[in-house]
């Protein structure tokens, strides 16, 4: 892939008009000396921002809810999604999301039962959107490494993604376990007893074994003593495979994103919030050096972005002497640890591409895989499918040539996003990330820490690994495992940050 792609304007005979686009190395402009005509493309604009992930063989995909909002699946936060179907009072909690609280579930399983029956069990089976093909169509052309998605559907899969590329970062609905013996159930096997009302209980058989004495009339005496006398059912709490809130996630999301992180060469988020940690810290867990792409309708960031201990060190490891092999191999340490440092200024994605996802995805389909004539270009922002995915490119623009639509707002919305990163299509909502509404809303999403040694949440003071994804731990098992050594012997160095109040 060259570093620097060169479209040259001939209309009305000027050749001064170049549209540059030089996306294959940092800081990834896909402009660069454009001008007001070659703007009014909507082919070129996509076009150069496609060119983010020509050549790209590990492409790492964050999805949400917002690809399955087309398929009849609401999302949580928008009006009409989840949470603005729960009444909070009806339901005796503090906010909506208390009703995926792991806690709360336990003491009264009853609350989610009553509102997740339609969720459990659509009416009609849901089938992959648009977006949900694309990612299909990444794996075909071998372009893509893996896909986390937080949603719990399965329609990752049913699009077309063999179950190894895919990582339910939050579980499935489609399997169930019990509570109290961990007996795996298909969660179809209790739709009527969840849409007649009621908690659905394991109902596997165990068997109770009891010595008793033998009558003094049995004539062996040395006969065994260990006889069956009661059968029951174990009768524990059947609760879905998703991850509640106060849940550790599934081994497999650490595992894979440690190994992916590696060999990552773009990340794509499509479709989500980025509200619900510790998946919203995927995008700054992988390499900084790789371009981030948004496909969303919103800008977007993760709340624990301007953390304000973020960068606070623990500083009281013991300094040992090193052998010349370990120095060695620190010397070479350091300079990746060069190559990792973040060239962006104060803002997280390189291209922002903003509308609904499915005519986001589809358009991106078009410019990357199927041929273009470019001398025709008539219809086809109206809506003309020339690949397997919908084409609709109505009102795609470059922000920066239409900053009217942020007037009333301000450029806050931008989350500090330079206006020539950003694509507009229809379906783009901005949304002001400044004021009392705002904080109000950040505190209905804080992340609840569990020790990964305890097991226990944590309060005050959190020790994060710098190194794994998700590792954290509460300040009296840091201390035990400094002192014996036990996380990658002593090697892995740790952050401190103020636990969620």
């Amino acid at each position: 892939m060259n570093a620097s792609r060169r479209i040259k304007k001939t209309a009305d005979g000027d050749k001064g008009n170049k549209l540059v686009s030089t996306s294959s190395s940092p800081p990834y402009n896909f402009f660069h000396g454009i001008s007001a005509d070659i703007t009014s493309s909507p082919l070129n604009l996509l076009d150069s921002a496609a060119s983010l992930l020509r050549g790209r063989e590990n492409i790492i995909v964050l999805c949400g809810a917002g690809i399955s909002v087309s398929c009849g699946i609401p999302d949580f936060r928008s009006k009409g999604g989840i949470y603005d179907m729960i009444d909070a009072n009806d339901y005796g909690l503090s906010t909506p999301e208390e009703i995926f609280h792991y806690e709360i579930f336990q003491d009264n399983p009853r609350l989610f039962y009553k509102f997740a029956g339609k969720m459990l069990y659509p009416s009609e089976p849901h089938e992959p959107s648009p977006s949900h093909k694309f990612l299909s169509l990444l794996n075909e052309k071998k372009m893509l490494l893996r896909v986390y998605t937080q949603n719990v559907d399965g329609l990752e899969e049913k699009a077309g993604l063999p179950p190894k590329k895919v990582v339910y970062a939050h579980g499935s609905l489609h399997t169930s376990k019990c509570l109290k013996c961990g007996a795996k159930y298909d969660t179809e096997s209790y739709r009527h007893e969840v849409l007649s009302g009621n908690v659905p209980y394991c109902k596997r058989i165990i068997s109770r074994r009891k010595k008793r004495k033998l009558n003094e009339s049995h004539e062996d005496e040395g006969q065994n003593c260990n006889d069956e006398i009661a059968i029951a059912c174990c009768g524990g709490i059947l609760k879905p495979n998703i991850t509640f809130f106060g849940e550790p996630l599934d081994d497999r999301v650490t595992r894979c994103l440690e190994v992916d992180r590696k060999k990552a060469d773009a990340v794509i988020v499509i479709g989500t919030s980025l509200s619900v940690a510790p998946i919203s810290k995927i995008v700054e867990f992988l390499c900084p050096s790789i371009p981030r792409i948004l496909v969303n309708r919103t800008i977007v960031i993760p709340k624990h972005t301007d953390c304000k201990n973020s960068n606070k060190r623990d500083d009281g490891d013991v300094e040992e002497k090193k052998t010349k092999d370990e120095e060695t191999k620190e010397e070479v340490k350091e300079e990746d640890e060069k190559e990792q440092v973040d060239f962006r200024n104060g803002y997280l994605f390189d291209a922002l591409l903003l509308g609904f996802c499915d005519d986001i995805t589809g358009a991106l389909a078009h410019v990357l895989w199927n041929k273009r004539d470019e001398n025709h270009e008539e219809g086809l922002s109206s809506g003309e499918n020339r690949g397997s995915l919908p084409l609709n490119l109505t009102g795609c623009k470059l922000l920066r040539d239409d900053m009217a639509q942020i007037k009333e707002l301000g450029t806050s919305c931008l989350l500090h996003h330079p206006p020539e990163r950003i694509l507009v299509f229809r379906g783009a909502v901005w949304k002001a990330h400044e004021g009392r509404e705002e904080e109000e809303e950040e505190k209905c999403y804080q992340e609840i820490v569990n020790c990964n040694e305890c097991n226990c949440v944590i309060t005050g003071m959190v020790f994060k690994c710098n190194d794994c994804f998700d590792y954290d731990l509460c300040k009296a098992c840091h201390s035990k495992v400094k002192r014996k050594r036990s996380h990658h012997g002593g090697k892995h160095k740790f952050t401190v940050e103020e636990a969620s109040g």
